[in-house]
């Protein structure tokens, strides 16, 4: 298939349901009269930032309550998201716990809580879906938790940040933002690195985890000499050595937390990215076959390995791979995986390489295919949800804590290999009924999220009508059988035949917990 290739209804909504947040009213009526390419030309065309979204996120009113110590007066009050627009100096009193500085957790919450209510609203609300999908892909590709350390949770807005700078751009650009992001350093404690114990943690999960996979990995080699090599010389893959020269590499890329580092002076207390040299191990490396120079300028060890990393067709591979999975389904087919790896590779460099090898993805005859499928997971079939009912959207709490015991609780899961794609966290009892509830939460606004307009337009008419608009919303043609299943099960029940705008709200629940829904 090529992107201009004609595309019926039911494919519209299925390509729209992977590389976006799911079809509003109209949108995938709208890509199958102009073709796929048109959309995607304007999906990455768009600016990373949209004013009018930002602007609904500004107008979050987010409560907190608390009191500041014993006896003392009880703070309750609801604020906009303030910490979002803060600098990383300033959010980062925040996560420190030092003698002398008292902040009630409420208020050590605030960015984490704010970035989560900012990020649902986005992924709603924005136009760029493509980005949005991508910003997602990038969050559980280069996981941190906010469980891990304050200063972590403190650090999330700026980790978002760069995320979604580069998420269409440079992988290699992206590589190194994440490299220097303080939330990522202090998660995988590379903040504490130092010439003569250097901490392998991030150097192991950059390599196994960022970039080359695990599939990469020669345990059994005692060094690169005992590995196959590619046409060009370097090793097809890499061995624990390698960990450990990319750890040396990356001593001295820390984090200014107020630590002292030499007799006399100490960095500054702002959170932000610092490379200190006096804790830079400055020997010569070995590193995948390339011998680093000693003495090299400042950050240019780190700043190699990230370069050959970056440039190794195993991280091709594995990220073409994991893209294809999460944009087109399981199983991710071999055919789009090898035509997105010679996009990567021809585009190295380039600041669209990202963007160019998703074009890749999302153009092949794979997209058309209805046997590619996942399970969506919670935040995904919750933003479905409200573009499919175009529900005014205002995210709370509460929602966080339904998405929660659903099985995904945003910036919280806590193994570095991010949150799982695989259907089995989602679909325990438990998270189950988290899901049915939610789902039915949201089209009843029993959560004061917001009460979808179509209620009202399509009460008094036959329940059958009813349920087929609302299954034709949610699903397009895939969603007669799903009316035609609840607008039996309505009529059995005794239920109203022509339903008030509550009873609507009801249906539409229905309609959004039937199995076809929590596919995409």
């Amino acid at each position: 298939m090529t992107a201009a290739a004609p595309i019926d209804l039911a494919t519209a909504h299925r390509i729209l349901a992977r590389a976006s947040y799911g079809a509003r009213p109209g949108e995938a009526e709208a890509l199958a009269r102009t073709g796929l390419a048109a959309w995607l030309d304007r999906q990455l065309a768009l600016p990373a930032a949209e004013p009018a979204v930002e602007a609904r996120v500004d107008g979050l009113l987010i409560p907190i309550r608390y009191a500041a110590g014993p006896g003392e007066q009880i703070l309750d009050e609801h604020r906009p998201p303030a910490t979002l627009r803060q600098s990383q100096a300033e959010r980062w009193r925040l996560g420190e716990f030092r003698p002398g500085l008292r902040i009630p957790p409420a208020e050590r919450e605030r960015p984490r809580l704010e970035l989560t209510l900012a990020t649902l609203l986005r992924r709603t609300a924005a136009e760029a879906q493509l980005r949005e999908r991508l910003a997602e892909f990038w969050h559980d590709h280069f996981n941190v938790a906010f469980q891990a350390d304050g200063r972590v949770a403190a650090s999330l807005p700026d980790h978002d940040r760069r995320i979604r700078d580069h998420a269409l751009g440079s992988f290699r650009a992206l590589l190194e933002a994440m490299a220097t992001s303080p939330a990522m350093l202090l998660y995988l404690n590379n903040q504490s690195s130092r010439a003569g114990a250097p901490n392998e943690n991030y150097a192991r999960e950059l390599l196994e985890l960022h970039t080359l996979g695990r599939a990469a990995y020669r345990g059994s080699a005692r060094t690169a000499r005992d590995v196959p090599r590619l046409p060009d010389g370097r090793p097809a893959f890499y061995v624990d050595a390698d960990v450990w020269e990319a750890a040396r590499a990356l001593t001295g890329w820390s984090v200014a937390g107020g630590q002292a580092f030499d007799g006399a002076r100490a960095l500054p207390r702002t959170g932000e990215f610092a490379y200190v040299a006096q804790w830079h191990d400055p020997y010569q490396k070995h590193f995948l076959g390339q011998d680093l120079d000693p003495f090299a300028p400042a950050m240019a060890h780190g700043r190699a390995v990230l370069d050959a990393l970056a440039a190794h067709p195993a991280t091709a591979r594995f990220l073409c791979t994991k893209l294809a999975r999460f944009l087109l389904g399981d199983p991710p087919p071999a055919a789009a995986i090898a035509r997105a790896e010679a996009a990567w590779t021809r585009s190295l460099g380039r600041d669209d390489q990202i963007a160019r090898t998703a074009q890749a993805l999302l153009t092949g005859p794979e997209v058309l295919d209805p046997a590619l499928s996942r399970t969506r997971r919670p935040v995904d079939v919750m933003a479905a949800a409200v573009r499919a009912l175009d529900i005014p959207f205002a995210p709370n709490i509460a929602l966080i804590g339904q998405l929660a015991t659903a099985g995904q609780l945003p910036f919280g899961w806590v193994p570095p290999d991010g949150q799982p794609l695989d259907a089995a966290p989602y679909l325990g009892a438990t998270a189950l009924r988290a899901r049915w509830q939610m789902l039915l939460n949201l089209a009843r606004n029993g959560s004061g999220t917001g009460l979808s307009p179509h209620y009202a337009e399509l009460a008094k008419a036959p329940a059958e009508a009813v349920a087929h608009r609302l299954a034709a919303l949610s699903l397009g043609p895939a969603g007669a059988p799903v009316a035609e299943t609840v607008a039996g099960v309505w009529a059995a029940a005794g239920r109203n035949s022509r339903p008030a705008p509550g009873e609507v709200a009801e249906l539409a629940g229905w309609v959004l917990n039937a199995p076809a829904f929590q596919i995409a």
